[in-house]
């Protein structure tokens, strides 16, 4: 092999150890805007609305340092009645069975969203939907306040009244053969976060995250990613969530 050849591959060998070493890093801080005019629910997102909104798209597996196997590119929106969001991903292999609300959903292909309004309190709130559209939502007084049946009973105190629509590009559960992906498009009435004093004001800054279970075909294992940091693999470790700060329009 030619000295200039040699040199250049193992300059090449080097420059892809240290990308491989190298942390997986994502943004943190992010800015829910005002919503500029009404949403349709149908998964598209096509509304002028949205195109004010921040692209959160840096999704991965933080704890192992990589990132996410297919992509997602999720928005967020607000008004004074209510949490708007967005969510766009890849799939290759569309799978969902389950149509019971606050059933198993993540035992499906499924979008996650956390939000914890308070630094100084424990609680926060879960919701999810998959690809039939099917809903989870509860509310955490704490992690350690008494596990799932816990926080389901929190519906006693006033049903959630999220609205969602998806949109699916390929064929429901059918792994023979090559989907595109599907899209969620949902709000959450502000008056779901009544058990923390409700919604946000201007400038008011809330932990979130933004999750994804991706069963496929073409995995060993359902890839499990979050637009934050997560340090180890739980949805449910707010100490590393992200910022989010409802302001009025874009800086």
């Amino acid at each position: 092999m030619k000295p200039v050849l040699l040199i250049g591959l193992l300059l090449g060998l080097v420059a892809s150890a240290s990308a491989a070493a190298a942390p997986f890093e994502i943004p943190t801080d992010h800015e829910c805007r005002r919503a500029t005019g009404p949403i349709k629910l149908d998964g598209k997102a096509d509304e002028p609305a949205w195109q004010q909104a921040v692209v959160i798209k840096s999704f991965g597996a933080f704890w192992a340092k990589r990132p996410s196997k297919t992509a997602t590119k999720a928005r967020l929106l607000w008004d004074d009645e209510y949490l708007y969001f967005h969510a766009e991903m890849e799939d290759a292999d569309l799978y969902a069975d389950e149509r019971k609300t606050n059933g198993h959903l993540w035992d499906n292909d499924v979008f996650e969203l956390f939000f914890k309004p308070s630094e100084q309190s424990n609680a926060y709130y879960e919701f999810q939907i998959n690809p039939l559209n099917a809903q989870f939502h509860c509310f955490m007084p704490s992690r350690g306040a008494g596990g799932l049946r816990r926080a389901l009973s929190s519906t006693e105190d006033g049903k959630f009244a999220m609205k969602t629509g998806v949109l699916l590009r390929g064929t429901l559960n059918n792994w023979r053969d090559n989907d595109t992906g599907w899209s969620v498009e949902g709000r959450i009435p502000w008056k779901d976060f009544h058990r923390t004093n409700g919604g946000p004001k201007t400038g008011d800054t809330w932990r979130f995250a933004l999750c994804r279970y991706d069963y496929s075909k073409n995995f060993d294992a359902p890839d499990l990613t979050s637009c934050a940091p997560l340090t180890l693999p739980s949805f449910h470790r707010y100490e590393d969530y992200c910022r989010l700060k409802f302001v009025t329009s874009a800086r």
